[in-house]
């Protein structure tokens, strides 16, 4: 039985509004689209205008294969345009917004969104970002390398690893100072490499001086540390990527510096006191001491200044594309002092006064919306709308949870249903605009590497490879993921192992293989990189989404289920008459009973498919 409910879809994305990215005065056509012989009478769009409810007669208009559109001009009257579709039939109202369908009318929390003037950057239709851990990526250069006992950092000498391809020190003998040698040379000289795996945009962890590996510790912002090779390294790779239509985003923690920064000294009142009058520690180390944004001074240097941090490196010869923000989740909070709305105001604001289109990055582990309405944050670190979830659904502790020691204790298996709705509390609050730009992550420097596991075979990790096409925004891959990369799960030391430089072959060419064609898909396939997103199917542990733009449309499957299980796909809902081939994207063969409108498939257990579908 088909519910033309079901069959209702819109969104922000080119296929459902005439321009995504409008200017203030604009005019554009939105549509919705829903099953040919639906029962309305008639379709309203509701928009906000000026604070009221507009309700603007949809004319219909062409339908294509079994659905009918509904069009509806309107003017970007305002910054923010908000709007949800009405349809009416014999005895009931439906309301539609991007949490769904009611029959009662809805709170404004989930509209639509439509934003004119939007800073979002022209380069995230098919981005791929991949994330570099400097130290541990490439050594290009030798002669800069940090020298056994150089200094000392929190009483320990330095140690220079001789061979690359040992591994790092475990947290008791290396404590953030064993040293491979990895610089920015070394990342110009593998940026061919780059090219080859499909990466548009590289995302550094910080190369401002500091004293440990990891460099959050700063102890100047203005310059490069001369161990990754200085400010004319890095000006070098900002050319070298460019030239390769390659984007570079840096990372910084303006929340806090080095115990050793010059700052502590010179400018004590830069910083937050404890009751003794010592620095106060970020999370209680003593050795990062947290920024007082009620400085005028601090906030000047930071970020206001014509010759601030933030600007700095906006400008030539570096010409960065964004920046990512540390612990952006805690900035300017402490106490009784709260000064994080005006902070992040004055910030974003500086930055895309330098560079429009600069992408704004927040480490952010949970939910963040307030920062995701379109003048703040470009995206988060998105832990909370897709790594999260995806990590506990492929059967991983969740990450928040399993740091309380009573919680950890609860082995809870996560279902398709509870991956949908985690997903929609993110999403459904956010423009689309926003949505878009999403950086999808499930490793990081932070956080074990997902096939480090000894649980995760290789079925489980394609999963999770497969699924960043699945979410809407822009997959980011931790170096050495696409190979497989050694390391182990039980502290950071573990997930932050030198690249592998070898020849790739055996299991390492296995993972390659399945990135790189992931890749590609994003890159090439407008249902990824411009498309809509709807779930097609979600029961036990099966979960079915379609992605599509036009008639390019594709059902991607995941299933952490144990045995085969047998699922219809009611592809009538998205306007597709069943798949193209029996192979899926992957080389895969799909054992399909049924090929048509409502598609049938034997699914194996811990399996993963794309299947290009074609148009009715």
């Amino acid at each position: 039985m088909k519910n033309w409910l079901d069959s209702i879809y819109s969104d922000g994305t080119p296929g459902f509004v005439s321009d995504a990215d409008p200017k203030l005065g604009d005019s554009i056509t939105v549509s919705v689209r829903l099953y040919k012989t639906s029962p309305v009478k008639k379709v309203f769009l509701r928009k906000m205008t000026n604070g009221a409810e507009e309700y603007i007669d949809m004319e219909k208009g062409e339908t294509k294969g079994n659905l009918t559109y509904y069009k509806a001009q309107i003017k970007i009257n305002e910054p923010s345009v908000k709007y949800i579709f009405v349809f009416m039939t014999e005895d009931i109202i439906y309301y539609y917004n991007q949490a769904g369908v009611t029959t009662y009318v809805p709170d404004y929390r989930h509209d639509f969104v439509i934003l004119a003037d939007n800073h979002r950057p022209d380069w995230v239709n098919g981005a791929v970002f991949y994330q570099i851990f400097p130290e541990r990526f490439c050594n290009g250069d030798r002669s800069n390398d940090v020298r056994n006992a150089e200094y000392e950092y929190n009483g320990i000498p330095t140690i220079h690893m001789d061979n690359w391809d040992d591994k790092p020190l475990l947290p008791d003998q290396g404590r953030a100072v064993d040293f491979f040698g990895g610089d920015i040379q070394g990342i110009i000289q593998k940026i061919p490499y780059l090219k080859e795996l499909g990466v548009t945009a590289i995302y550094l962890n910080p190369v401002f001086t500091a004293y440990s590996t990891h460099k959050y510790d700063c102890i100047d912002f203005f310059h490069v540390d001369p161990h990754f090779g200085g400010d004319e390294a890095l000006a070098k790779l900002s050319e070298a990527l460019h030239e390769n239509d390659m984007k570079l985003v840096l990372d910084i923690s303006i929340n806090h510096t080095g115990i050793k920064h010059p700052w502590t000294e010179e400018k004590p009142e830069f910083y937050f006191k404890n009751p003794d009058g010592s620095l106060k520690g970020w999370a209680g180390f003593a050795s990062l001491p947290v920024l007082d944004y009620r400085n005028e001074e601090l906030r000047d240097l930071i970020y206001r200044g014509e010759n601030s941090v933030l600007r700095k490196w906006l400008k030539p010869p570096y010409n960065i594309d964004g920046w990512r923000f540390d612990v952006a989740d805690v900035l300017a909070r402490n106490d009784e002092v709260q000064l994080s709305s005006g902070v992040w105001r004055e910030v974003c604001d500086a930055i895309r006064e330098e560079k429009e289109d600069a992408i704004i990055i927040g480490e952010h582990w949970a939910d963040c919306n307030e920062y995701l309405q379109g003048d703040l944050w470009t995206t988060p670190m998105n832990y909370y709308g897709y790594g999260r979830i995806i990590r506990q659904f492929i059967g991983l502790p969740e990450l928040f949870v399993s740091r309380n020691r009573d919680l950890a204790q609860v082995d809870y298996k996560m279902t398709a249903m509870d991956v949908v709705k985690r997903t929609a509390d993110h999403y459904s609050s956010i423009p689309q605009a926003i949505a878009d730009c999403q950086m999808n992550l499930f490793d990081s420097h932070d956080i074990p590497r997902v096939h480090n596991y000894k649980k995760i075979d290789f079925p489980k990790w394609k999963i999770a490879v497969l699924s960043q096409l699945l979410w809407t925004g822009i997959p980011c891959i931790y170096y050495g993921d696409e190979q497989g990369i050694d390391g182990y799960t039980e502290h950071d030391a573990g997930f932050r192992y030198p690249m592998n430089w070898d020849e790739i072959t055996g299991k390492r060419a296995d993972f390659f293989r399945i990135y790189r064609r992931m890749i590609q898909l994003r890159r090439n396939e407008k249902a990824f990189a411009q498309g809509g997103r709807k779930v097609l199917f979600s029961d036990g542990k099966i979960l079915a989404v379609s992605r599509f733009h036009g008639d390019n449309m594709f059902a991607c499957i995941i299933s952490m289920e144990d045995e085969t299980k047998t699922i219809s796909l009611p592809l009538w809902q998205i306007g597709a008459a069943g798949t193209l081939d029996v192979t899926d994207e992957f080389g895969e063969i799909v054992s399909i009973r049924e090929n048509s409108e409502d598609l049938v498939l034997e699914i194996p257990p811990f399996s993963s498919y794309i299947l290009r579908l074609l148009p009715v």
